[in-house]
């Protein structure tokens, strides 16, 4: 590449908005338009947090600081939405004062190498959006494509076995997704929906078997004696014409979250349709399962640690639904899906979990966070339910972590302000908290701000985006408001953490749920 098309490609990616101290546009210049699907001059008089991705709209607030400030923005990270195609972008931001007049520039420079983490391949929901497109764009172009799943193993078993070292495992876990990703359509319809287990959309008439020896040979070569990794894998047509564009979502996740949860025995669907039929069936099946545990009463709660990172402590503890059952069980995400769209049937599972945590005689010494859908607060049975548990045990700490406030505003729900004055802890989330100003810090009803693992899930990006976290933590505390950063994968990013003083952090780096409160990896605040 020439240096001049460096400089017209590093000029496509760049563009700048001027605004004044509450974040509204005055001026656009630049390729604004390319990159939030919107005109120039049809820009001016909005405001800039309409672009952000609502797992940026907090962190909006960073910048809304500094211009009101006419303070210098460092280099911060964020995620802005075009607007046309809803497709989202990663940009370097800094941001100065103007000084011939009021207003505020913002330079953004979008980086090809920031992860969002929603449309990460690299998830569930990522790589269903990810085979979507590869649908799509295959019907367009006359073209016939599948889908394969393959799982090759325990993978985090490599670690144990004598003579392989982190190195070993990390170009074996290399040479696997680069051997898929040649594979799959376009290079861009591969997905690891979880640790070991990968999806990819190929071409139909693409020899699977050639590619599975392959795959089993690289692992023969790290794993000879076969102690971890066995590979398998299941082939789903993906043939949607006569299919509706909500059901060929579900039949994709469907499909998806069977093999990631329960591996490719679940995967006994040949095509779309059948998956779609499945998920129908299952869904019938598993509700009135839910139902009957809820007649019976058998819902409990498991317990994740949320850590003060820079004391290593437990401040608090995360509960999740669910229901051990003999020969099956129901998980919190299985949960949260078979109650979605249904207000009833949700409130009665919040209900549940509430009265359980609410007698759970292990939780005296230590605080608990329970996820309630806002729409059950509207119910007076649960209200009073609540506030009867505050009046006997007004020692417990419960944090009440809303969701749902799309539909319902918090401003909206006056029982926020009793359950406030009565004790209980709020916690929302940051996409639904937006940008923030100091007036809103005030009279926002929360205790606690839960940010989305998009923050985290990047160790570099988190790494270069700490200074604004760090600035965003301590800017709530002074308003008597905890941000928990949601989603900490792995070590390296917990460390990072650790140097934001006040931060907490919960996912699965520092434990699965576990039901005894004996099993906490880290000991309890204060304790």
């Amino acid at each position: 590449m020439s240096g001049q098309d460096g400089d017209s490609e590093a000029e496509r990616r760049t563009f700048q908005l001027y605004i004044d101290e509450s974040g509204r546009i005055a001026m656009a210049r630049g390729n604004a338009d390319r990159w939030l699907g919107t005109g120039l001059t049809d820009l001016e008089g909005r405001s800039v947090a309409e672009f952000a991705a609502e797992e940026s709209q907090f962190a909006i607030s960073e910048i809304l600081v500094q211009a009101a400030l006419r303070e210098f923005l460092p280099k911060s990270l964020f995620f802005m939405r075009e607007t046309r195609t809803g497709s989202v972008s990663g940009f370097e931001v800094t941001g100065k004062p103007q000084t011939f007049n009021e207003l505020y520039r913002l330079n953004f420079v979008q980086d090809p190498d920031m992860e969002y983490g929603p449309q990460s391949k690299n998830s569930r929901e990522g790589f269903v959006g990810a085979v979507e497109r590869a649908i799509r764009e295959a019907a367009e172009n006359d073209r016939d494509v599948d889908m394969t799943f393959l799982d090759i193993g325990d993978v985090g078993r490599l670690g144990s076995i004598p003579g392989l070292s982190p190195e070993d495992v990390r170009r074996f876990t290399d040479r696997v997704e680069s051997r898929l990703k040649a594979e799959s359509v376009g290079g861009d319809s591969l997905g690891r929906v979880d640790r070991g287990k990968y999806g990819l959309v190929h071409d139909r008439n693409a020899d699977m078997s050639i590619l599975r020896s392959e795959i089993e040979s690289y692992a023969k070569d790290v794993d000879p004696g076969g102690q971890a990794l066995r590979v398998d894998a299941s082939t789903v047509m993906l043939d949607a014409d006569s299919m509706d564009v909500g059901d060929v979502r579900t039949a994709l996740e469907h499909a998806v979250d069977e093999f990631a949860d329960t591996g490719i025995d679940a995967v006994i669907f040949d095509t779309l349709a059948d998956s779609q039929a499945s998920y129908l069936d299952r869904k019938e099946t598993r509700t009135a399962l839910l139902m009957r545990c809820l007649d019976d009463d058998v819902l409990t709660c498991a317990f994740a640690p949320v850590c003060d990172i820079a004391k290593w402590t437990t401040h608090h503890l995360t509960s999740e639904f669910r229901a051990n059952l003999d020969d099956d069980g129901l998980g919190a995400a299985e949960i949260l899906k078979l109650t979605d769209g249904d207000d009833k049937l949700r409130t009665q599972v919040d209900s549940a979990q509430c009265r359980y945590i609410l007698t759970h005689e292990a939780l005296d010494a230590v605080g608990v966070s329970v996820n309630v859908a806002i729409r059950s607060l509207l119910e007076p049975e649960v209200i009073g339910m609540l506030l009867d548990f505050r009046r006997k045990a007004p020692q417990r700490m419960v944090i009440l972590r809303l969701s749902g406030l799309d539909k319902i505003p918090w401003e909206k729900v006056q029982a926020l302000d009793i359950l406030r004055r009565a004790g209980f802890a709020i916690a929302l989330y940051g996409r639904d908290v937006g940008a923030v100003t100091a007036e809103k810090l005030e009279a926002i009803p929360a205790d606690y701000i839960l940010l989305d693992p998009s923050f985290v899930v990047n160790l570099d990006q988190l790494k270069r985006g700490l200074p604004m976290m760090a600035n965003m933590v301590s800017r709530c505390r002074e308003y008597g408001i905890r941000i928990v950063f949601e989603g900490v994968l792995e070590s390296a990013g917990a460390r990072l953490l650790s140097k934001i003083e006040g931060a907490l952090c919960n996912g699965p780096y520092f434990g699965e749920p576990v039901e005894s409160l004996d099993q906490l990896k880290l000991p309890v605040q204060g304790g």
